[in-house]
């Protein structure tokens, strides 16, 4: 079953509460990411949490959806030479979702919708999950090795 907000997104639109709840579900979503990334010696400028080594910099990115219903958690890997990752799991694209370490969900796995965020307290904890126990161990092993 494919899940359809669309109802919900119209009445979102039409909610001049809306707006505001968006604005506290970023910050919520952003102290959830912060408690995971922050140990790991990550700093963060506005939704971006970064770390650099000799072997490059990781980059944790909480990207607002442009229509803003929700947001992605993403994640890169640039050489230090300034230029993106391109092999491996980056082949393709310089930039991974949540949702790729979670094949059996699909690739939504680490969507967030912000009224999900600040209606249901649970609603992060599977892109946190994410997150904590796959992404960010694997992205932060970019720091042990060259890739």
């Amino acid at each position: 079953m494919i899940d359809d907000d669309s109802h919900r997104i119209h009445l979102a639109a039409n909610d001049p509460a809306f707006p505001a709840q968006r604005e506290a579900a970023v910050a919520m979503i952003c102290a959830a990411i912060d408690t995971v990334v922050l140990s790991f010696g990550y700093t963060r400028k506005g939704t971006t949490w970064s770390r650099t080594s000799a072997q490059g910099r990781t980059i944790v990115n909480l990207q607002r959806n442009q229509y803003g219903w929700h947001a992605d958690i993403s994640l890169r890997f640039i050489l230090p030479d300034g230029t993106a990752a391109s092999t491996g799991a980056w082949e393709g694209s310089d930039e991974l979702t949540l949702g790729q370490f979670q094949t059996s969900i699909g690739p939504d796995a680490g969507r967030i919708a912000y009224l999900d965020v600040t209606t249901n307290s649970t609603a992060l904890d599977l892109p946190i999950d994410i997150l904590r126990t796959q992404a960010l161990p694997w992205l932060d092993a970019h720091h042990a090795s060259p890739q």
